[in-house]
């Protein structure tokens, strides 16, 4: 008697551990996450003065988002679908690309609209976050006291429109936004299809493609100035 009883335990105690084991179901997979490092060019996951720690989390289900971590504290901020971080020179901002989510990429191929990635703007020092809508892609300036933001060019023309227009039309310029993060206030450029930053200097450089090439050539802007 005593034998079946523990023959009968044993084989209840299988089960269940079984039971416990059993492989995920395929929903369960979607949640799975990676670690992973997602820097610019250029950069490293840590902030200059080394305070703060930007790493990704990638899930099976797309749904990744951004920690931005305080090293000493331990405190963790979450940016959903934030990716490419990029600290300011001075460790008080970090800026960062906002993909598009799976529904709502979605929603906008079926409503035949652009699918256009955000930016996030962050005050490391009081958590402050303002998002921006269509911006193709930022930079700090030198000293991380500004920093400039392009937003997404016009759809082209659909090819029926085109008739007698120039095979080597030049790709048209955006709107670029450059702000005094200090300040909180932007200056605005129009027509800009590319733009970089003095190295070590104040000087905004930046190339102007305008329809029917009005004005197209090479600006240099002084924020300091205004010129």
């Amino acid at each position: 008697t005593l034998l079946l009883l523990a023959v009968t335990c044993a084989a209840a105690g299988l089960s269940t551990e079984a039971e416990q084991l059993r492989p995920p179901a395929t929903a369960d997979f979607a949640q799975w996450e990676a670690l992973a490092f997602q820097p610019r060019a250029g950069q490293g996951p840590l902030s200059p003065d080394g305070k703060w720690l930007a790493y990704g989390i990638n899930r099976s289900n797309r749904n990744n988002e951004l920690r931005i971590a305080n090293v000493a504290s331990g405190e963790t901020a979450v940016a959903p679908f934030g990716d490419q971080p990029a600290f300011s020179a001075d460790s008080r901002w970090i800026a960062y690309g906002v993909a598009i989510s799976e529904a709502d990429e979605a929603k906008l191929r079926k409503a035949k609209k652009p699918l256009h990635r955000k930016m996030g703007l962050r005050n490391l020092s009081t958590g402050e976050v303002a998002v921006f809508d269509s911006t193709e892609s930022f930079a700090f300036n030198h000293d991380g006291s500004r920093i400039a933001m392009k937003r997404y060019a016009a759809e082209p023309k659909d090819e029926g429109d085109k008739g007698n227009e120039e095979l080597d039309t030049p790709k048209p310029g955006a709107t670029l936004v450059v702000r005094d993060l200090a300040a909180g206030r932007d200056t605005t450029f129009g027509n800009v299809a590319e733009f970089a930053w003095q190295s070590a200097g104040e000087l905004l450089a930046m190339t102007i493609s305008a329809e029917g090439r009005t004005g197209n050539g090479v600006q240099l802007f002084d924020p300091a100035t205004g010129a």
